[in-house]
């Protein structure tokens, strides 16, 4: 039982995602969790044995 599912016509469907992802709701907290994630690497990184600024 094949469905006949429409394949998506990019870009011309592209604004379909922005309707799911909402970057008023999404953009901020996405940037924070980014940031969170470079600063916790960064902090293991300089804080290795032999490494970093000491």
């Amino acid at each position: 039982m094949a469905q006949n599912i429409a394949k998506p016509k990019n870009p011309d469907d592209d604004w379909k995602f922005w309707l799911v992802v909402n970057p008023s709701t999404w953009l901020v907290p996405i940037f924070i969790a980014v940031l969170a994630i470079a600063l916790i690497v960064h902090n293991y990184a300089i804080h290795l044995p032999g490494r970093g600024f000491h």
